[in-house]
């Protein structure tokens, strides 16, 4: 009976295998998008349809570049030829899908049964289309950023930006903004110290989901430079401390703003002790510039002053006491001379033979003492040892006893050549000779140039004094006469102001070639030469360069070349003449009323013209000063440096740019004049 069984179950089972078993037909009501980006939601629809019932478990898996995950299950069952739908959502999380991405579909399956979507594509990038106004930055500035960001599927980005400034793969900068609906803005700033160089500007832009992890992200690399900005300026000295009889040497180093040097230039101007203007130039920063220090400079602190990109360093150095001096043996005679740079107050150990003796010097700067040996007939041996320098000779002296006086006069280092010294004399007797000859003089005839003309005409000096000389001059069509009120024509005039500051000392100084009288009879011979009208007010002499007497409403030019001839005549006359003329020059520009009769310029001043030329002049100091009006007439011509006085703006001249055709006219300017 068993075995009847069992073989009754084998033919059973044989049977169920031999029976094909019922199938089910799955339908994919709808397609996916061909892109999706990570965060979204795919639906999925899906019918169901079998011949016969049929009940199992109903799957679907998403399925990307061989692996698969599933996303669904449930059992299901069907009746005969009754469809049953589907509905369900995959959403592109990485809980559910974890990496997966690229080209994807969803595969359904019941039984043996299974439906394939079409291939799709899960995306993790974000397109983004930025705009950055500039691409090089000064430190301090900042970058503003704004732009567009897409996913791949074509909607909007919501999410967060971020900008990194980075140098190579170090992170210098990071700024962060948000995206609303695709779009973003964000800014920033360059810090003060941000080195100069090239940089790259990545702009990043991400989604995140709800645990904090980054999902959809892209980013965009510009290209951007920081410039390297002059922010300090320092004056290096080789040493603060100069020896008189040496040279100073000073440069110039112009720093950015991280501290780094900058190639370029700078002016540097040294100032004595009275704030004299010694040296100014030109030179490229870390270039050394070496100022010579006379030897019996005082020893006080000089200025230097570095100018570069607006940026402005001032120092000082010190010059160094230095008490020195030279001997000379003579003869019978001892020089001593201070070639130091304060008095030499030192006891001078003398030898004549065996016999020791001191001498107490003191001399002032460039001092020379004279000291006569003495001692019994016959030759000596003589040393003199001062500052422990020791200068010897041989020498034949005479007198009663060994000793050393001063001699009664001080003649210096002359006294080595008698003839040239008797020469000197014999100059300097001619010299007196002619001075005493012309201060007796009644009367003093002399010719000046009478403007454009070119005639010559006589006059009286009256005594030769300064003023007379200012009084005669500009006669004819060249005198300048101030009118309170007259008709004329409004001219726009470029003026001289020069300002004779002791004109009252100079009125009863003795005249003759030389003097102070001569060389302002010169200056205003050469005014007129170029047609400039010519007014007196007490100390101050004006120069008026207008249209109506120069034919030409460009005066500027002239009037800047006359009035640097001017300034060279009255300092080449100071080096040489003991009369010294103190002044000042003024160079102003503005409107006058002007009429030219035959005998006469009459002239009306418009505004503060005359005042304030005036003012100007009084405050050079045997320079010239420029108005702020005429300096922007001249600003292609000249480069100046501007000046605070008298709550009054000023200009000095620093550079003439058209250098070469200005030192050729100063040049024909001091020829003429030597005539």
């Amino acid at each position: 009976m068993e075995n009847k069984g069992r073989i009754i179950s084998s033919i059973i089972l044989s049977i169920f295998f031999l029976i094909p078993l019922a199938s089910a037909e799955i339908i994919i009501n709808q397609q996916p998008n061909p892109v999706y980006n990570l965060g979204d939601t795919i639906p999925v629809s899906v019918t169901l349809k079998s011949p016969s019932t049929i009940s199992g478990s109903f799957q679907m898996d998403l399925v990307c570049n061989n692996n698969k995950t599933n996303f669904y299950k449930n059992p299901i069952g069907l009746t005969a030829n009754e469809p049953k739908n589907v509905e369900s959502l995959l959403i592109l999380d990485r809980i559910i899908i974890g990496d997966f991405k690229g080209t994807c579909s969803i595969k359904a399956f019941l039984a043996a049964d299974s439906g394939t979507t079409n291939n799709f594509k899960i995306s993790d990038l974000i397109s983004i289309q930025s705009n950055i106004s500039k691409t090089e930055f000064n430190p301090e500035e900042s970058i503003l950023v704004t732009g567009n960001a897409l996913r791949e599927n074509g909607n909007p980005a919501n999410g967060y930006a971020e900008l990194i400034v980075l140098e190579g793969n170090s992170t210098v900068l990071s700024q962060q903004g948000t995206v609303n609906n695709g779009f973003f803005s964000i800014n920033i700033p360059f810090p003060k110290e941000i080195k100069a160089g090239n940089y790259l500007l990545r702009t990043r832009i991400y989604e995140q989901d709800l645990s904090g992890s980054v999902t959809n992200n892209g980013f965009i690399d510009n290209n951007i430079y920081i410039k390297q900005v002059p922010t300090s300026l320092e004056i290096v000295f080789e040493t603060p401390e100069i020896e008189p009889g040496t040279s100073v040497k000073v440069r110039a180093v112009l720093y950015d703003q991280t501290g780094i040097k900058i190639n370029s230039t700078a002016f540097l101007t040294i100032k004595n002790n009275g704030s004299k203007i010694m040296e100014q130039i030109e030179k490229p920063t870390e270039e050394v510039l070496e100022f010579p220090i006379d030897y019996n400079e005082e020893p006080l602190s000089w200025e230097v002053v570095a100018v570069s990109h607006k940026l402005i360093s001032e120092s000082d150095f010190k010059i160094l006491k230095k008490e020195n001096a030279t001997v000379e043996i003579i003869n019978k005679t001892i020089v001593i001379t201070n070639i130091g740079n304060v008095p030499y107050n030192r006891t001078v150990l003398v030898k004549i033979g065996n016999q020791s003796l001191n001498i107490q010097a003191y001399l002032e700067v460039d001092e020379s003492q004279r000291w006569i040996l003495t001692a019994p007939d016959g030759e000596y041996d003589v040393e003199v040892n001062a500052n422990g320098q020791i200068t010897g000779a041989s020498v034949a002296l005479t007198g009663s006893n060994v000793d050393v006086k001063k001699a009664s006069t001080s003649i210096g280092s002359l006294l080595k050549f008698p003839a040239i010294w008797i020469f000197i004399l014999a100059i300097l007797g001619f010299v007196a000779f002619i001075f005493f000859k012309r201060g007796y003089q009644k009367t003093f005839i002399g010719y000046m140039g009478s403007g454009a003309s070119g005639t010559q005409k006589k006059f009286h000096d009256g005594g030769g004094s300064a003023e007379e000389i200012v009084k005669t001059h500009g006669q004819g069509s060249s005198r300048a006469e101030l009118a309170l009120s007259i008709k004329g024509d409004k001219q726009d005039v470029s003026m001289i102001t020069l300002k004779v500051k002791n004109m009252a000392s100079l009125k009863h100084a003795p005249g003759g070639e030389g003097s102070a009288h001569e060389i302002l009879k010169k200056v205003m011979s050469v005014a007129e030469s170029h047609k400039a009208a010519i007014y007196r007010d007490n100390e101050n002499i004006f120069f008026i360069f207008a249209p109506i007497r120069t034919k030409t409403f460009k005066n500027e030019d002239s009037a800047l070349k006359v009035s640097q001839g001017i300034k060279d005549l009255l300092d080449s006359h100071n080096r040489l003449s003991k009369q010294k003329v103190d002044f000042g020059i003024s160079l102003n520009y503005g409107a006058i009323i002007a009429k030219q009769e035959p005998d006469s310029f009459k002239f009306m001043g418009m505004g503060n013209l005359m005042s304030q030329s005036k003012k100007i002049s009084s405050i050079a100091n045997n320079e010239v000063l420029m108005s702020e009006k005429i300096t922007d007439k001249l600003r292609n011509i000249v480069k100046t440096e501007r000046h605070r006085k008298e709550n009054m703006d000023t200009y000095s001249i620093k550079e003439i740019k058209d250098r070469e055709k200005h030192e050729k006219f100063l040049k024909e300017f001091m020829k003429r004049m030597e005539k």
